[in-house]
């Protein structure tokens, strides 16, 4: 070619068949997220099935040694010691650490727990009277030696030894009538 020789024009070149598919991936790169999340829902359906069969197995072994009594308690048997609790559940004074206020109703019920180092024995119950003249009433019986605090919400007077012999009664209002719930809780030494 000389120079001042016009350039014969660039031949146009015709676009790529159409193929119809996108191109293919090499083998063996799936999409790795979505096998992730896949995994992670696999462990914690498998978590799930674990944490009900623990569950279901402690249900059937508390069931199993639950007893139905004739008073209408329930009592639980374990390897430390036996719960029992019920609404209709008789307590004495001797398990209750002081007697019980006069005339005063069970109200939701009670619980006596026995262990090999001691026991603890819970009550609530409720009565007319004012809450002033139930809490003269246990401080009259558990003495000079009994703690008193008074808040806005009611009375707790606790007496006996912190280790051995604790008698812990709560007095407050609940509409009408006065709740009184007491704990007494033994250790063995």
């Amino acid at each position: 070619m000389s120079t001042g020789a016009p350039i014969p024009p660039r031949p146009a070149y015709p676009p790529p068949p159409y193929q119809g598919f996108p191109p293919q991936r090499p083998a063996g790169s799936g999409n790795t997220v979505l096998k992730i999340v896949l995994i992670v829902v696999g462990v914690f359906v498998l978590l799930g099935v674990l944490v009900a069969g623990v569950i279901g197995f402690v249900g059937y072994r508390v069931a199993k040694s639950a007893h139905h009594n004739s008073d209408g308690s329930v009592s639980f048997s374990t390897p430390n010691g036996t719960v029992t609790t019920g609404k209709s559940l008789t307590l004495s004074a001797e398990d209750l650490g002081t007697d019980p206020y006069p005339g005063a109703a069970s109200s939701v019920g009670s619980m006596n727990m026995k262990t090999s180092s001691g026991s603890m024995v819970t009550a609530v119950y409720t009565t007319s009277d004012s809450p002033d003249k139930v809490a003269a009433f246990y401080k009259e019986k558990l003495g000079d030696q009994a703690s008193v605090v008074q808040t806005g919400h009611g009375t707790t007077i606790t007496s006996g030894e912190r280790e051995k012999n604790r008698v812990t009664i709560s007095i407050s209002s609940q509409g009408d009538l006065t709740k009184i719930a007491i704990i007494h809780i033994t250790q063995n030494k």
